[in-house]
């Protein structure tokens, strides 16, 4: 009787559980609604024209592919890779051995050639041999001194100099190897100064003005938080076939207590010249125009993560590689909306991150 009596009950709480459940659910979703995340870019004034950034390639101030002028077996290999060596230094040897025959062949002929001319000399004035015969030991006397200069030179040629001052960067060959002339038996670099190339493309180098250098500076990912100035080099006035750059080459001396190795990254940083007056730029895509003109939607920071977005007229003037130079309606510090522009309204508070 009782147990009938509670059944409905029983029924009655299980549901209004249910519906407190679903009421707190509906609470939670109100309270807390999804904010739209976007992307800002964070405005700020520079010096004439905006930083410019290029990736760059170290190379060697010198480079130098070294070979013998003549064949032959390497019995000797005086260098190893990272060496650092003087001009003049001995860097491989040939086995001149060969090379010694010929030279002693060669001077033997040379002795008797010399010989048998002085002998003509006087004999000519005598009229003892003929002007034939006597043009004829003159011409073998010439032939004689030649060859002999070709086997001295080919006898110093079997010893590979290194040209100029600088690191041993690869070596090509092993020792005993038979090596043909012109054959590359290591790569010799300077690197008491270093050279920087980086790629301009044509859109860029179109503003380049050559009347107003800039301040020029590397950047290397592993030494954080410094600088080395750069100094202008050279520039190819012929761009890549396929790329449509132009090669520029900066240099720079080493810095001291870093290893900065030819085939190295890094990062040149270009700023116009102190004392010129700030500029804002705006990217392209950013800025909309409806029928009272040119906008950008900027959000201005609310708590922590959040911002609220506002529709901010401006006035913009020529167009660069940077974008729109900025005449009017925006200040330093503003965050503009970079991306999303079309799915973002007046008043809207978006998920913010402060801008970057």
């Amino acid at each position: 009787m009782n147990y009938k009596r509670s059944k409905p009950f029983l029924f009655s709480g299980i549901l209004l559980t249910l519906l407190s459940a679903c009421s707190e659910q509906n609470q939670s979703v109100i309270e807390e609604p999804t904010l739209r995340p976007v992307r800002t870019l964070t405005i700020v004034a520079n010096s004439g024209e905006p930083m410019q950034e290029f990736p760059a390639v170290v190379d060697a101030a010198n480079s130098a592919d070294l070979s013998f002028k003549v064949a032959g077996e390497v019995v000797s290999l005086l260098v190893k890779q990272g060496k650092n060596v003087s001009q003049g230094d001995v860097i491989a040897e040939l086995d001149n051995t060969n090379y010694k025959l010929a030279l002693d062949e060669s001077q033997a002929a040379f002795d008797k050639a010399k010989a048998d001319f002085g002998r003509a000399e006087q004999l000519i004035t005598s009229g003892t041999i003929s002007q034939a015969d006597y043009d004829q030991l003159k011409a073998q006397f010439a032939s004689a001194k030649s060859k002999l200069a070709t086997a001295r030179n080919n006898l110093a040629y079997t010893q590979l100099h290194a040209s100029f001052n600088g690191v041993v960067a690869r070596t090509h060959i092993e020792k005993f190897e038979e090596v043909q002339a012109k054959q590359t038996i290591v790569t010799l670099q300077d690197i008491e100064r270093i050279n920087l190339k980086v790629n301009i493309p044509e859109s860029m180098m179109v503003h380049v003005s050559k009347e107003a250098p800039k301040q020029i500076y590397a950047e290397f990912a592993a030494i954080k938080g410094k600088q080395f100035p750069l100094s202008f080099v050279e520039v190819s006035t012929q761009a890549d076939e396929v790329t449509k750059a132009y090669e520029v080459t900066l240099g720079m001396q080493p810095p001291a207590g870093y290893n900065i190795l030819p085939g190295m990254t890094a990062r040149v940083r270009a700023s116009a010249q102190q004392g010129q007056k700030s500029q804002i730029y705006v990217p392209i895509k950013a800025v909309l125009k409806d029928a009272s003109g040119n906008f950008v939607w900027t959000v201005n920071p609310l708590d922590a993560g959040k911002g609220q977005i506002t529709k901010t007229p401006l006035v913009v003037g020529e167009i660069t590689p940077f974008g729109f130079t900025v005449l009017s309606g925006l200040n330093e510090g503003a965050h503009v909306v970079t991306a999303g522009m079309s799915k973002v309204i007046e008043g809207q508070v978006v998920k913010f991150n402060g801008g970057a």
